[in-house]
């Protein structure tokens, strides 16, 4: 009978004291968050802008721009809502299925140390692990007994130890998923709640449209169609990056890069940056990287040139003029044109800056990567 719980308990133990696979901080989840954060920072901006604009009853061609960038934003924050939301689903399916794996582990465990305890009873009030050792036929083997007697009671206490243990993850595995639970529920009121937000905009930034003049309607317009333009260039161009390994040190981690305009000043707006700067002003190349593009604009006498840094793209655009040419490969602070004048009158000239990551087709915050000199 001993040897028989002797053999259950070391096979049982072998299942019972493999490692649980604890579920790690998933790092995609952490940036995942971070992404979503800045742009719920940067669309709070925006709506800073849009009041201060409408309070001060400004002109409604800057009205009608500040909601669609504000729009814009929604967009991307929702859209990173809508991915954290999938994350948060796709963990609470995990922890479904893993806290069903412990609770048949668990039982199990505690059926077997159940029944250990049970025979080690039985073994008792007979005294039968007495009559075990002195039914020895020598003193190695009385030794030998004895030695299995001590592992089966070791064992036995380790089984208990592993169920303690296995007991504590389920509880906390439970705990985690009653919070995902809560937080998908967050999600989801979060969502509904930015698309009613961004359905009122659309509205607001209808009727700003509709009392701009004949002329300031051609020129949204003509703004409107490119930036789609321009969001069809950076979609080829994030393809044609893969690979690319000019400008390798250029990342993520990359910071306080001067400003690509001498003595500018740097204004983000969303997920990019205004650098305004003296007439004429140089415009350098942040970083060492490849010309991707340029592309010109009869409309407005403007050009942009898209830099390839590493897995990066860089876009300069509302340049007056342009040095490089596409494929050239620019060091750093090399000059790749001039700054462009303002649209408007009374506007300083500016150059506009757009940072993507080609591996997430998310933009980046500017102030990462540059600072004010």
């Amino acid at each position: 009978m001993l040897r028989r719980i002797f053999e259950i308990i070391t096979l049982l133990l072998i299942l019972a004291t493999t490692p649980l696979a604890a579920s790690a901080q998933d790092s995609k989840t952490d940036a995942q968050r971070r992404r979503t954060e800045q742009y719920k920072k940067e669309l709070e901006k925006a709506k800073r802008e849009v009041q201060t604009l409408q309070k001060e009853k400004k002109s409604a061609s800057k009205e009608v721009a500040a909601l669609e960038r504000e729009m814009r934003l929604r967009n991307g924050y929702i859209s990173e809502v809508e991915d954290e939301l999938r994350r948060v689903q796709a963990d609470i399916r995990r922890s479904d299925k893993l806290i069903d794996s412990l609770e048949g582990e668990l039982g199990r465990n505690r059926e077997v140390y159940a029944e250990a305890v049970r025979v080690a009873y039985r073994n008792y009030s007979s005294n039968n692990t007495t009559n075990y050792i002195l039914a020895s036929n020598s003193i190695a083997d009385a030794a030998r007994r004895k030695a299995e007697l001590e592992h089966i009671t070791t064992s036995r206490k380790r089984l208990s130890d592993t169920i303690m243990a296995q007991t504590a993850v389920l509880d906390a595995e439970r705990l985690k998923l009653a919070a995902r639970a809560t937080e998908l529920d967050s999600l989801t009121r979060v969502l509904e709640a930015e698309r009613r937000v961004l359905e009122s905009s659309r509205v607001a930034a209808q009727r700003a449209y509709n009392r701009l003049s004949k002329r300031e309607k051609e020129a949204i317009n003509e703004q409107r169609k490119q930036q789609k333009q321009y969001d069809k260039a950076v979609a080829e161009l994030q393809k044609m990056l893969k690979g690319n390994k000019v400008g390798a040190g250029f990342s993520r981690n990359t910071k306080g890069l001067n400003l690509p305009v001498d003595g500018g000043e740097l204004t983000e707006q969303g997920f990019g940056g205004t650098v305004t700067g003296a007439k004429g002003a140089a415009v350098k190349s942040v970083y060492e990287g490849i010309v991707q593009d340029i592309q010109y604009k009869k409309t407005t006498n403007r050009y942009t040139v898209f830099m390839g840094y590493n897995e990066y793209l860089v876009t300069y655009t509302n340049l007056g003029s342009v040095s490089v040419k596409k494929g050239d490969i620019v060091k750093k602070d090399h000059k790749i044109g001039t700054i462009g004048n303002g649209i408007e009158s009374g506007d300083k000239p500016y150059v506009r800056i757009a940072i993507y990551d080609c591996e997430s087709k998310k933009p980046l915050p500017v102030s990462s990567f540059f600072k004010k000199k």
